[in-house]
């Protein structure tokens, strides 16, 4: 059997259970990057070589997720078509979640990176730091989708899950939106739009990631520029339903897990209880 020229079939198949482009996207990238790491001698469904894969030590544990759901998805189509006679994956246990701390990525480390980067790049950084956007979600972003209000601009973003949500934007990022904006020829609908192997559609969501997590240092992520702004808006509201909704999270408990503590309060109510009068 030939894996990769199974790809489409299974891609149109993905699509035709309702997954949203994005979702289709990265699935097919995943496989397909597995693929192309298998050499020529070696049963690309080996379990083996699979597990080999899945346990790369560079990983976050949160790639190895979402890359082994992708195989997942694959392998067990390939064995419901009928295309292989058992599937490998079935045999690898789930992949335990971590439960993290939020990371908020500093004002000074945004600031710096925004100094040193270009219009595109500065669209992206205050897209994800100050509306809270997922880079799947900035990828996607297209004329229709910014709106002028009376009381500012604001974006119609699209989540997960096919959810869309309408968030008002700050001026400073619907500034950035719009000297993007200005830099794509009219006849093209996307704020960011491919250049490469999907030249006629926007910039896949990994891309977006890469860029953004090139400009900022060490540790720090586009991730941890959502968890900037869910601390900062519920540090704002006190109210963990309406950063919810600005999220685009279905419970309330996801929410939770990105809002940083708010340390200066923390070390008044520690300070409160403290023995030393």
């Amino acid at each position: 059997m030939d894996a990769l020229a199974q790809l489409p079939l299974w891609t149109t198949w993905l699509r035709a259970s309702e997954r949203s482009e994005t979702t289709v996207r990265l699935r097919e990238y995943h496989v397909r990057r597995y693929l192309n790491s298998v050499p020529m001698e070696t049963d690309p469904l080996d379990l083996e070589w699979i597990v080999g894969y899945l346990a790369n030590p560079r990983w976050k544990a949160a790639t190895r997720r979402s890359t082994r759901t992708s195989l997942r998805i694959w392998t067990t189509w390939l064995h419901r078509t009928g295309r292989i006679l058992s599937d490998p994956l079935s045999l690898i246990p789930p992949a335990r979640a971590s439960i993290s701390v939020p990371r908020p990525c500093p004002d000074a480390v945004i600031r710096k990176a925004l100094l040193s980067s270009n219009t595109r790049l500065h669209a992206m950084i205050y897209l994800a730091a100050e509306a809270g956007l997922r880079r799947g979600e900035i990828a996607v972003v297209s004329r229709d989708d910014d709106i002028n209000e009376l009381t500012g601009n604001s974006l119609i973003v699209h989540g997960k899950g096919r959810r869309e949500r309408t968030l008002p934007l700050t001026d400073t990022a619907a500034a950035a939106v719009k000297r993007q904006f200005d830099l794509v020829p009219p006849e093209i609908p996307w704020l960011f739009p491919s250049a490469g192997r999907y030249a006629d559609t926007h910039l896949q969501p990994v891309r977006v990631g890469e860029l953004v997590n090139d400009a900022l240092p060490g540790r720090w992520t586009a991730h941890t520029l959502r968890h900037r702004f869910a601390t900062e808006a519920y540090r704002s509201s006190l109210d963990l339903l309406l950063v919810q909704t600005l999220m685009g999270h279905s419970k309330p408990e996801t929410t939770a897990m990105y809002v940083g503590l708010d340390t200066a309060l923390a070390r008044t109510v520690v300070d409160g209880i403290s023995l030393v009068a």
